[in-house]
């Protein structure tokens, strides 16, 4: 009877169900190691009223990944944009985004599972990138940037595969704008536009980076713009985001039109100019939260 036991044990061992050995999926690695950083200039128009916004891109020598794509938060509309070579212009739908993506990619480059390939023209660590640029008729201020890193993501041999990966890999193939590295720079904003002159009188407006001294701007006064309802300690300049030295407001009326104008000023080694801007900005609220701002054009003198 022993073999008999020895037999039916062995037989309902072989009965029992095999448990597969768990899956271990890999995730591919999130697409925000970059160090970047945003150069912006916003030119200015006066006889048209417009203002164009140009950017570079520059990628810091601690990131891990190449860009591959760089967005701005802006108030539309946006036109006459430009790209550098290579890389495709694109407003985000249902969002107020626009940016540009790194599409050209080699075709000759090897078929290595990636299931979309790198661009030719991504920007590597310690490099930069200029070109990118658009106009618009709505006044500066500080708006979101979104830039992201190349992460290689091997091709999914199905849809479940594909569809397990995200839910196993959300700080991997979340969404593009929890994903992204993001930070301010200058662009459109949806405040109310106002005239501004930068050195009342003066015309070109020459400003030396190496002078210490303050700048003065005028924010001129009109019959829908009443400037006793600015509130002074909201007010910046340039890219620095500079301060005004002013405590107490000054009222003149600076163009001759019978209307009160308010003038301000600004340290000018505090308003973050450089030797290429030709336009310097100024936003800020009146005292009821309402936003505006204004620009106006500028030339930079003995600059290297």
């Amino acid at each position: 009877m022993k073999p008999l036991r020895l037999i039916r044990t062995t037989m309902l061992a072989l009965a029992l169900p095999v448990t597969a050995p768990a899956q271990t999926i890999s995730c591919p690695t999130p697409p925000n190691k970059v160090s970047v950083s945003i150069a912006a200039v916003a030119a200015f128009d006066p006889r048209h009223q417009l203002f164009t916004y140009s950017y570079t891109v520059s990628n810091g020598a601690s990131s891990q990944q190449d860009i591959d794509s760089f967005n701005l938060d802006v108030e539309p509309p946006v036109s006459s944009a430009s790209s550098p070579l290579g890389w495709t212009p694109s407003q985000f739908m249902g969002r107020s985004t626009f940016g540009w993506t790194a599409t050209l990619v080699s075709e000759s480059g090897p078929d290595d599972g990636i299931s979309i390939p790198p661009s030719i023209v991504q920007i590597k660590p310690l490099r930069a990138l200029a070109g990118f640029s658009f106009q618009s008729l709505n006044p500066p201020g500080f708006v979101k940037y979104y830039v992201t890193g190349f992460s290689p993501e091997p091709v999914q041999p199905d849809e479940e595969t594909a569809e397990r990966l995200a839910e196993a890999c959300p700080q991997t193939t979340g969404k593009f704008f929890d994903l992204a590295v993001t930070g301010s720079t200058v662009g459109p904003t949806k405040a109310a536009p106002v005239q501004i002159d930068v050195e009342p009188g003066k015309f070109p407006n020459r400003i030396d980076l190496e002078e210490q001294r303050t700048v003065p701007i005028a924010i001129l006064g009109s019959g829908t713009f009443d400037v006793n309802t600015v509130d002074l300690t909201s007010l910046q300049a340039g890219t620095g985001k500079a301060a005004t030295t002013d405590t107490v407001p000054v009222f003149q009326d600076v163009n001759g039109d019978g209307i009160p104008d308010l003038v301000v000023h600004f340290p000018v080694k505090t308003l973050g100019l450089g030797c290429h801007d030709t336009a310097l900005f100024l936003i800020g609220k009146k005292l009821d939260g309402t936003a505006f701002g204004g620009a106006d054009s500028i030339v930079i003198v003995d600059c290297e």
